[in-house]
């Protein structure tokens, strides 16, 4: 993937991950991680691994939260 398409698949995940914080009660302490990084779409002048790193950290929290809140109530998970 070229920078330009992970700095936007960046924004998009960050935007994302913002909603589920501010609307569907994500603990904003799921991405501490994220920010230790200290990587936003705006860091233009950071390596596109940089950016990969951002981006598999946001979504392994979105996914660890996933889990987490809609997993309780699932008799059968799919596989």
């Amino acid at each position: 993937m070229r920078k330009k398409e992970l700095v936007q698949t960046h924004a998009l995940l960050l935007e994302a991950t913002q909603y589920l914080i501010e609307n569907e009660n994500m603990p904003a302490e799921m991405i501490s991680t994220y920010y230790a990084l200290d990587v936003r779409p705006s860091s233009i002048h950071k390596s596109k691994q940089n950016h990969y790193e951002a981006i598999t950290v946001l979504g392994n929290s979105i996914e660890r939260w996933i889990e987490q809140t809609h997993t309780k109530n699932v008799d059968h998970p799919v596989n």
